[in-house]
């Protein structure tokens, strides 16, 4: 690459019908100072294009940075959503299993509880036929018991007969009182 100083320094050698010294010197000049400021203004770009390319390799790590976080948030979002869900169907298939265990026992319950019933109703029904067929025999005993008695009372009470029974019921009250 030329540089100024290139410039500055080159010698030309002079030929016969040469070019005029003085405006070849001022034209050199002219584009030493050109020359000069491009190259100070390549610099300058260069040290900018430096910069904005550290920008941009910085910006470009943020970016996949930040794309990596978007991508791990989104990936922790589907699994937390995933493991959500799995534990709502968890939960629901175990109330459906304990609201079945639930109305299972419930019926087993019910049909405990009618079969009882039943038993106490056939228990009853029989308890309530024997204490009548008891009643009834007890009304024939107490019928046969008494058959004379309404035989007797047919005939008038006759006052002697009455002395007779109090002697006898004040007999047994001296003996009940002897006994004490």
């Amino acid at each position: 690459m030329i540089t100024s100083m290139d410039i500055e320094n080159k010698e030309f050698k002079k030929g016969f019908r040469g070019y005029h010294e003085e405006e070849v010197d001022e034209f050199l000049d002219l584009v030493k100072e050109d020359f000069e400021n491009l190259y100070r203004e390549n610099l300058d770009l260069k040290e900018k294009l430096k910069l904005y390319q550290e920008q941009v390799s910085r910006y470009k790590s943020i970016e996949d940075t930040l794309n990596a976080t978007l991508i791990t948030a989104q990936t922790a979002a589907e699994d937390t959503c995933t493991a959500a869900n799995k534990k709502a169907r968890i939960i629901v298939e175990e109330a459906e299993l304990k609201s079945k265990q639930i109305i299972e026992d419930c019926n087993e319950r019910i049909f405990s509880l009618r079969k009882e019933y039943d038993d106490l109703v056939k228990e009853f029904k029989v308890f309530r036929n024997r204490f009548k067929s008891l009643i009834q025999d007890e009304i024939k005993n107490i019928d046969e018991i008494f058959s004379d008695v309404d035989e007797s009372c047919k005939e008038p009470f006759a006052t002697a007969e009455l002395s007779n029974d109090r002697s006898y019921l004040l007999a047994e009250d001296e003996a009940a009182s002897a006994m004490e």
